[in-house]
């Protein structure tokens, strides 16, 4: 039995058992974070398990990068007018590793209403980064943008 919490995010979403699963891709998963501060806030987990970027071929990282951008070309299609000056939301990508040891992306999308638009997310306080999203709210989400991520993935060949 595993104990990194990211492997068990990656057996929940095999199983079909995540209620936040935005999509499955060749290399990740996409789920809705716990944190939605910050709506549309993703998280791309790696499928197997590695610690360090670097310990996949460069072939992988550039597919796994181009899932990253996947998810956030989805998330700006759902926040299209949500952004400074009515635009779409500018994305914020991290790749941090320092407190899960299994390569993870962060897809944050920056909303026009965000108090610190050019300050990382890390220092706001707990609720803060949470959000006020209902547990219905956030489901309904992981839904639209599991429509918009499927509309832009080509069928598998």
């Amino acid at each position: 039995m595993t104990t990194c919490p990211l492997c068990l995010v990656c057996d929940r979403c095999e199983r079909g058992e995540h209620p936040l699963l935005v999509g499955a891709l060749r290399h990740a998963f996409v789920v809705l974070g716990d944190n939605q501060g910050c709506p549309g806030w993703c998280v791309l987990v790696l499928r197997r398990h590695v610690e360090h970027l670097d310990e996949l071929s460069l072939d992988a990282q550039r597919e796994l990068f181009g899932e990253a951008a996947l998810v956030a070309r989805a998330v700006r299609r759902v926040f299209a007018g949500a952004g400074a000056g009515g635009g779409p939301v500018r994305i914020n990508y991290e790749c941090l590793g320092n407190q899960v040891g299994h390569v993870h992306w962060h897809i944050i999308p920056r909303h026009a209403d965000d108090p610190t638009p050019r300050e990382a997310v890390w220092g706001w306080p707990a609720a803060r980064l949470r959000g006020e999203m209902s547990e219905g709210e956030r489901r309904a989400l992981a839904q639209r943008l599991a429509l918009e991520l499927r509309t832009l993935t080509p069928p598998p060949a």
